[in-house]
């Protein structure tokens, strides 16, 4: 693929962003503005309760699909976290950096330049409800296809403590308990 025609594809998915954008901007105002109708015209007339009861449902539905249709809104709702997960929440997500993007980076550990390897992003995220409300800071790390390899395999073996073996676990005693090494018999 040329050049020319990815600048026009970026340029169509930005376009598209756009677009999608101001139609759940639309839909949320919409359903604002009907809420606010319902509950002015129960207030006027408490007989049309059921009329703004109606109103107020697909108000509700307007404001979730305008949620829904908005791209930005989209992407926190894909970035969400446990329901039950509330203040600063730091994650880290990866990628696969290839070489048919065109992108020349600069290993952040041996400083090599490279062209395909690991992309980590890293955010610290406000959140409530598991759903990012604000993103306090956000960044990138790079990694050639060795520094990548090593650093997993590092990360692995930090996180997971080696297992004992059955007959390593079997053989302990009580007088063994005292936190000094385990032998085998």
């Amino acid at each position: 693929m040329s050049k020319k025609s990815s600048n026009v594809i970026a340029l169509a998915d930005t376009v598209s962003d756009l677009m999608y954008g101001i139609a759940g901007w639309m839909l949320v105002g919409l359903g604002v503005a009907g809420i606010v109708g319902a509950v002015g015209g129960v207030t006027q007339d408490p007989r049309s309760i059921g009329i703004a009861a109606v109103v107020f449902l697909l108000s509700v539905c307007f404001i979730v699909f305008g949620t829904l249709v908005n791209p930005r809104f989209r992407r926190r709702l894909n970035r969400r976290h446990s329901l039950t997960r509330f203040g600063r929440v730091r994650s880290v997500d990866r990628r696969v950096l290839c070489a048919t993007e065109g992108q020349s980076e600069r290993c952040v550990r041996c400083r090599t330049r490279m062209t395909e390897g690991l992309v980590r992003r890293y955010r610290e995220e406000f959140v409530v409800a598991g759903v990012p409300v604000y993103t306090r800071s956000e960044g990138t790390n790079h990694y050639c296809p060795d520094c990548a390899t090593s650093e997993l395999t590092n990360s692995t073996h930090e996180r997971e403590p080696p297992s004992k073996s059955v007959e390593e676990q079997a053989t302990l005693s009580d007088a063994e308990t005292d936190h000094s090494q385990v032998r085998p018999r």
